[in-house]
């Protein structure tokens, strides 16, 4: 007992210590602010209520609307350092990793699909869901996807360039675009008509990058039989093109899973005009600006390069993450555009730029401890500005006015309804899981398994492939028959017969590679068949491990907690009997499915899907959200099915409603659950008002919820 109580005297003295470096950091930020004021003869806003601080603080740090609970909890405590205490419980929660993944998911154009819905891109997200959770540093975080290579398995940071696979030249305009805020895209093709860059350095900095090489997973057995089937010369060239075809099918799994460097030179191109150089001239990597590095014969470009880039001594690195994460706190940068650096740029304020800059390097990087020392400044404690003009100075007498993103709005949706509003996707999240490991397993396999055995399974795969081709041909011509003759009923059974055909012949080549790979004598690939075989058919084995997997959400293990919380939860709505209870038990199980965080859908969401219509950015190009009002949104909140699901029997919303017993209690528990704050003394009388006029109405207050949905003061952050 005394060695705890001393341990927590120790952290408690050594925080206070780091807490008052901390403040006095926060506090130089208001005061700079204050001097930019003055200068510019500006007024700062007025400082907000503890109501208006509440919202604000969890839609910025963690994305959506506090709960009511949360809301209460916090209204009611009297300490006098709240504030800064939310702000840490906020940046320490999970939702903080929801929030921040969705804008790096933007910025960086990581979708779920990837690319050919690889296993890569899955990894991808995941790779940036831990980095956020375990607080990397900004710097390693940019080394580590830049310099990445190897499987996905491995390193999930191999999505950032396999996210352009193909395409090297617009992978460096992306990379200097979101690391060093310098647009360099016009230069590819001819020296910036508007800045300084010629074609000729935007070349030099692609010879850094342009040999990262995104490509399917290279087994060394399956390589091996390619070379085996050109060298045996008894082969036809049907069966040759058969036996590759083979290969290739049970290899498609590990499709673009592999980024490595490859050796070749960089040359200008053809058309290339400028007196500097020749047409196709062989291009030397060099750095654009900042200090200049050393190359040899065995130097790993790739890894000098990400060193520069990520640099605390590059002039444009620090600058941008430092006007990211300010824009990110109050709405604008300190250098508008944030992307779009050019020496004439100037910051709003240059003296707190140039501290901010200090500070993120004397931080190592550390974005939450970056973003709290903001977040602590009573500025962000001050009322909004409702209006910036497009292209005047702002400075920041408070935050900027604005709408919700549309990942906040979803979120605060899923915070009305899902009484876990954090929770995981559970169901997702495992099927990755198991793709991952099932991918790694087979990759794993061929790797080990010798090429002569995987050479004899691609022969008898191809007899099978050559009989069934016959098959397929006539099919196919049966089913254009069916077509042209519009006859949908035999048309749809062919198409299921060919469906049929297909699934018969992964099973062969599921069996044919499985019996080659228990031939093996490879103690390592034995050990792999026995962790995967279980007790079922041998050819379904491998094909488990080429099939995407497959995971029900009543599976999902449900801990004593949750379990005892379902059953509060139902209390409170008053289910009691046993075939209620299992229904709610079950909906509660499957609601992580459709109601889960933003960045726990796909990513980014489908369209149609209320995310798309309120402007998620569809990340093909960087930070493409728009918070433009349009039709769509609108017929959306007034009558979308989805916003009947918010005031439906089952959800938070109605579930807190259902609680309060008096009208008053009623009209609390709305604006607490959707505003955060107590209703003025106006707005309780127009309630009442409304109450009496529509009191025959039996959906009258699911009516009012769905209409204080499409307010202003639901959707834009004060």
């Amino acid at each position: 007992m005394k060695a705890t109580l001393l341990l927590l005297l120790t952290v408690s003295a050594l925080g206070s210590t780091a807490l008052s470096a901390a403040d006095a950091a926060t506090k130089r930020i208001d005061e700079l602010l204050a001097k930019g004021w003055q200068k510019h003869d500006v007024q700062p806003n007025a400082l907000v209520n503890d109501e208006v601080f509440l919202r604000r603080a969890y839609l910025t740090v963690v994305g959506r609307i506090p709960t009511l609970e949360e809301a209460r909890c916090f209204l009611a405590y009297q300490d006098p350092a709240k504030r800064e205490k939310l702000i840490d419980k906020l940046l320490a929660s999970e939702g903080y990793v929801h929030h921040f993944f969705n804008y790096w998911a933007d910025v960086l154009r990581a979708q779920s699909q990837g690319v050919a819905d690889s296993t890569t891109a899955q990894n991808y997200l995941n790779f940036l869901r831990q980095s956020l959770r375990d607080n990397k540093p900004y710097d390693q975080l940019t080394r580590e996807l830049v310099s990445s290579e190897g499987a996905c398995f491995e390193n999930g940071a191999i999505g950032y360039y396999m996210r352009d696979r193909g395409m090297p030249l617009d992978n460096l305009s992306n990379t200097t675009r979101v690391f060093l805020g310098t647009r360099m895209e016009c230069a590819q093709c001819h020296n910036h008509p508007f800045d300084k860059w010629t074609q000729k350095q935007f070349y030099e900095m692609a010879a850094f990058t342009q040999n990262m090489t995104a490509s399917a997973y290279r087994s060394p057995g399956a390589d091996e039989v390619q070379k085996l089937i050109r060298q045996d010369k008894s082969l036809d060239k049907e069966t040759q093109d058969l036996m590759k075809q083979a290969i290739t099918e049970v290899t498609r799994p590990l499709r673009d899973t592999l980024v490595v460097q490859n050796k070749n030179s960089l040359r200008l191109p053809h058309d290339y005009k400028y007196p500097d150089a020749k047409p196709k001239d062989v291009v030397e990597a060099s750095v654009m600006f900042g200090k200049s590095v050393s190359l040899t014969k065995d130097t790993n470009k790739i890894q000098v390069f990400s060193e520069w880039l990520a640099s605390k001594e590059n002039p444009r690195f620090t600058t941008v993450i430092v006007n990211r994460l300010w824009k990110k706190v109050f709405g604008l940068g300190l250098i508008e555009p944030v992307d779009e650096l050019m020496d004439g740029s100037v910051a709003a304020n240059p003296e707190l730029e140039a501290f901010l800059e200090r500070q993120m390097v004397a931080m190592k990087y550390d974005m939450k401890a970056f973003l709290k020392m903001l977040l602590n400044t009573q500025t962000f404690g001050r009322a909004s500005t409702r209006e910036v003009g497009l292209g005047e100075p702002y400075y920041f007498q408070g935050p900027v006015f604005h709408r919700m993103s549309s990942e906040q709005a979803w979120d605060s949706l899923v915070t009305l309804v899902n009484p876990e509003p954090d929770e995981s996707n559970w169901t997702s999240r495992e099927r990755e899981k198991r793709e991952l490991e099932n991918r790694k397993r087979l990759a794993e396999l061929l790797d080990k398994t010798e090429g002569s055995l995987l050479f004899e399974a691609a022969a008898q795969v191809a007899v099978a492939m050559r009989e069934q081709n016959k098959g397929f041909d006539q099919l196919r011509k049966e089913l254009d028959e069916a077509r042209a003759k519009d006859d949908k009923e035999r048309a749809k059974d062919i198409q299921r017969r060919l469906g049929m055909s297909q699934k018969i012949l992964r099973q062969e080549v599921s069996r044919c590679f499985y019996e080659a790979a228990k031939k093996s004598n490879n103690k390592e690939v034995q050990d792999k068949l026995k962790e995967i075989s279980g007790d079922g058919p041998m050819e379904m084995a491998m094909m488990n491990l080429m099939e995407s997997a497959q995971v029900a959400a009543k599976d999902m293990p449900l801990e004593g907690e949750s379990e005892a919380g379902i059953r509060r939860d139902a209390e409170k709505l008053g289910i009691k009997d046993k075939k209620s209870l299992a229904s709610y038990e079950k909906y509660r199980q499957s609601l992580h499915q459709s109601w889960s965080r933003a960045a726990e859908l796909p990513s980014p969401a489908p369209r149609g899907h209320f995310l798309r219509e309120f402007g998620q950015s569809d990340r093909d190009v960087i930070e493409n959200a728009s918070d433009e009002a349009s039709v769509p949104q609108a017929l959306a909140m007034l009558n979308g099915s989805l916003l009947t699901q918010v005031t439906g029997g089952w959800s938070v919303l109605s579930m807190n409603l259902r609680q309060a017993k008096t009208d008053d209690e009623k009209i609390e528990t709305l604006f607490l659950t959707l505003f955060s704050r107590q209703p003025t003394t106006k707005e309780r009388e127009v309630m009442h008002q409304r109450l009496e006029s529509y009191a025959s109405n039996k959906n009258l207050w699911e009516d009012i919820a769905l209409a204080a949905l499409s307010t202003q003061q639901f959707l834009f952050i004060q």
